[in-house]
Parts: structure tokens; sequence; C-alpha cells
């Protein structure tokens, strides 16, 4: 399985002069000029643009940070917590482990948060952290991150509502990947990175592989050129019977999924869907001759979904779409069922990974295929004869 990996780092800033650069190498004088710990992307450029789909600000503008230190002269003295990965306890205004990408600030860095920590010579921290926050996904050992039975859990059930990014008005040619960020009738797009370890007597970059933890599903749709004369309109998109809700103990393995997923009292009306009354044409071929493109594909649906199992003659795409010819306009609905028993489009829907459906409609019969690539990509294909 590939994984999209976002890499971000943590880069220590020396915001003392040259000469007392040189005092941080000389036993306490170091604490007296304390080095900020702070947190970047992995190919820091103040002035870059935030559409860089390996830069998590591309997903998030935000990540929480858990990090914890131990004395490495007094081996009796307890772990501290540096960064404890929630909101300040007792300011609630306070974002003090928020850590937020402003491209406009340079203190520490454009990945900026107060207070400050600074590193600590005489420790060795470890440092985890998960994106957007904390609210759905918590890390299990707050108080000694070093603790090898650490990891991600949910704290409770987490439901998705089944956000749709693609307009219902105008489908894109390509997945617009960025807009889970949660809230009210919206999914969060959860990521989480590894475990690092750092020597606070040789400040250097922390680096955060983060990676997603839910699964993406997109439904394409394009038209076969011979029909290029004649409009296709695609009237409703819908994926029914997926589980809506899980809870994640991340685990190691790269075959077992961390989620359970389960059905939620509202499974019943849980749906991706896309709709137009009016329907949206299909996309006709550009050129003629040696220079003819087929009309490329929408994306009606682009959802996340919990990672699951796919079920004999339960998970289902519907498509209800009109061919008009001339002025005759006949109308039509395809099913297909994502393990029909003889026929599975995946095996399942797994952690990481980017679904993809694409469907061609051609006069006759409708067929399917499926392929993978990154998030991980996973693409299904499939033709519509009428």
């Amino acid at each position: 399985m590939n994984k999209n990996y976002l890499f971000l780092a943590a880069a220590a800033t020396i915001l003392a002069s040259c000469a007392e650069s040189e005092k941080l190498n000389n036993g306490f004088n170091a604490q007296e000029n304390p080095v900020v710990i702070g947190f970047s992307t992995y190919s820091e450029n103040a002035t870059k643009a935030i559409d860089n789909e390996n830069d998590l600000e591309f997903y998030h503008g935000t990540f929480a940070v858990y990090a914890t230190k131990k004395s490495t002269t007094d081996t009796s003295a307890p772990t501290e917590v540096v960064f404890r990965g929630e909101d300040d306890p007792v300011d609630a205004n306070l974002k003090a482990d928020i850590i937020t990408y402003d491209e406009t600030k340079m203190a520490p860095n454009n990945w900026t948060y107060a207070p400050y920590r600074y590193w600590d010579k005489q420790a060795t921290y470890n440092f985890v952290a998960v994106a957007p926050n904390t609210s759905i996904i918590k890390y299990n050992m707050p108080t000694n991150v070093a603790d090898g039975e650490g990891t991600y859990v949910t704290t409770a059930a987490y439901k998705l509502e089944g956000q749709n990014l693609q307009s219902s008005t105008a489908p894109a040619e390509s997945e617009i990947k960025k807009g889970f960020v949660g809230g009210t009738g919206k999914d969060t797009d959860l990521m989480t990175a590894g475990k690092q370890t750092k020597s606070g007597s040789a400040p250097s970059e922390v680096n955060f592989i983060f990676k997603h933890i839910l699964a993406k599903l997109n439904i394409s749709i394009a038209k076969d050129p011979t029909l290029d004369n004649t409009k296709v309109l695609i009237k409703s998109v819908e994926v029914t019977g997926l589980a809506d809700q899980g809870t994640y103990v991340e685990t190691s393995s790269t075959t077992a999924s961390g989620w359970s997923a389960s059905a939620s009292a509202n499974a019943a009306n849980y749906k991706l869907s896309w709709a137009n009354a009016n329907g949206i044409e299909l996309l006709k071929g550009t050129g003629s001759g040696e220079n003819y493109e087929p009309g490329k594909a929408l994306y009606f649906i682009e959802s996340l979904i919990m990672p699951q199992t796919i079920e004999t003659n339960i998970e289902e795409l519907k498509i209800n779409y009109t061919i008009v010819s001339g002025t005759n306009a006949e109308n039509y609905v395809y099913v297909l069922k994502l393990d029909d028993g003889t026929i599975k489009v995946f095996e399942n829907f797994m952690e990481g990974n980017n679904y993809t459906i694409k469907l061609t409609v051609k006069p006759n019969i409708i067929t399917f295929d499926a392929s993978t690539a990154v998030w991980a990509d996973k693409t299904a294909t499939a033709n519509t004869y009428q």
C-alpha cells in the first residue's frame, strides 16, 4: 500500500547573536540564551505558495503537539510535559499546544505558537503530533511520550457526515483534495505523525511524517467519443451501505486496519451524494484526427469514508442520467454493487488510501475497472452502453 506522507520538521531557531551562539556550547551558559523549539514545513520558504499537497498547510492550518522530556543528568527526576497536545487548561483563550500556520510570521517561523518552549540542553525529548487538533484523535500517553505503549486513539466513536467536496453545479475535472477541515456538516481529514526523539544538547529538525488515517472515495464519469454529438446529463450520483462511524487505535501493521467500523443510529440515512435536477452535461472530445482528445471525466463524488471491509450486496453506487438525442430524452439508472458476490470493485477500504471509481458512458453496456496509486489512490473504471 502506498502512503501519501506529509513531511514536517521542527527547526531550532537561535535568537542570539553570533557571539552569544558560541556561549551556547559552554555548559550552563546555554540556558542564558535558550533556543526556541520551532515548527515548520520540511521545505521551508517564507514566501512559498500553500497549494503543494506535500505540505501539511495544504490540508490543515493547525496541528497539535505532544512532547515530554527526561533529564540526562538526574535519572531520579520525573518526566516533564513540554507540549500537552491540548489547549491551556487554565486560560481557554490560550492555544498553548496548537501550532498554527501563518505565512506572514517568522517567529519562530511560519508555524507559530505561544508561549514559546525552549530546548533544555540536559534533557532528551520525545515528540508526536496530530492534525488538525486533538478533538477526535488523541495520544494516549501524554505524560510520557517516550513510553513504547503510546499510540493514537479515539476517545469516542467518530461519525462521518458524508461531506462531498464536489459542487452540485460545477463538478471539477480533477480532485479538489482539500476542504475536510471539520465543523458543522463537515468531515475531518485526520492525520497523525510518528514519534521523534531528540537531544536538547544538539537542537535539530524534528521531522514529522504526517499520514492520512481515513480513506477517501471519488466517483468520476466521462462519456465515450461515440457520444460526442449526444448529450449525456448526469442527474444524481450516490453511494449507500457504507459504515459511517468507527473507533481507532493506531497500529504499526500495514495489512490490518486500526479502525473498527460500525453503523451509527443515523446509518440508514448516511450516503455520499451529488444531485442536480437539471443535470450536468458530460464533456465531449476536442480536436480532430491525430489531435483528437476524448472528453475529460468530471468528478461527482469526493468524500472521506471510514476504513472498512466491503460486504456482499451491501455497498452500492447508483447513477441517474439522461441521454438526449435530438428531441428524444431517455432516462437511465445504473447500479453497481461494490461486491455482487462474483466481482469485487475493491477488496476493502483501508486508511491512507484514495479510491476512485471511474465510469464511462457508452452505447449498449456498462463496465468498470480498478487500480491503485498515492494518497494511495485506488481507481475503478466503468463503461455504460445504451
